[in-house]
């Protein structure tokens, strides 16, 4: 219960809480003992990432009932009100995601919940049946989209970084030095974002392909160069 703490906020309002609590209540004697010595000494931890509790609720709702939600999601693009229907909520990183339809994209997107700054439930749109089989577990393929190849090269360092990051480990190859190159296949919209990954490594990764994402650094450079220069 105490690492749920750390989740700025869960889309049950205090029903988790007070679930827990009777739980443990009616645990025998032995067992609530060996809960209590395992106080402060176990914890799954997450960032704390604070975001509206009625949005997650609403959102949650949707996802329960398959329902069509009317959002404000403020994107890199700026602020923009859309429809989607969630597939189902899942937490990583202290961050609340919500996989849903589109309907302005026409497909399942990621959205990050708290980027939505408004949520309410639409029934004017009619939602979509296939959407309502879907599961948080499918994850929307993008083979179909345009492919670029990132190739990164990392120091020793770098390959036990990154090593953590479900998105590029499968393709690290160390080398004999303890170094390493990572080859990941991405759909080419998502390069910028990959490529911000491992700018947050400093120079314990260099990116060497394409150069598109080369490029991208250069100027991301530069930017800090003008910045503290």
């Amino acid at each position: 219960a105490r690492s749920l703490d750390f989740f700025g906020s869960l889309p049950f309002g205090e029903v988790t809480g007070a679930a827990l609590q009777k739980f443990y209540h009616y645990l025998p004697a032995d067992k609530k003992e060996q809960i209590d010595r395992l106080k402060g000494r176990v914890m799954f931890w997450s960032p704390y990432r604070p975001m509206s509790p009625d949005i997650l609720q609403t959102l949650l709702q949707a996802v329960m009932g398959g329902g069509v939600v009317t959002i404000e999601y403020n994107s890199a693009s700026g602020v923009s009100k859309r429809d989607i229907q969630p597939v189902g909520l899942y937490a990583s990183d202290g961050y609340w995601y919500c996989p849903a339809y589109c309907f302005v994209r026409e497909e399942v997107r990621q959205f990050r919940a708290d980027r939505m700054l408004s949520a309410a439930p639409n029934e004017a749109v009619r939602p979509r049946e296939e959407v309502r089989r879907k599961t948080v577990l499918g994850k929307p393929s993008k083979a179909h989209l345009e492919q670029a190849g990132l190739r990164v090269e990392l120091t020793k360092k770098g390959v036990w970084l990154l090593e953590s990051n479900p998105r590029f480990a499968p393709f690290i190859r160390r080398r004999e030095d303890g170094g390493g190159i990572a080859n990941v296949r991405i759909a080419a919209e998502d390069l910028f974002f990959y490529a911000d990954l491992v700018w947050g490594l400093g120079s314990e990764a260099k990116i060497t392909e394409p150069p598109e994402a080369v490029a991208y650094i250069g100027r991301k450079l530069e930017a800090m160069r003008a910045l503290y220069g």
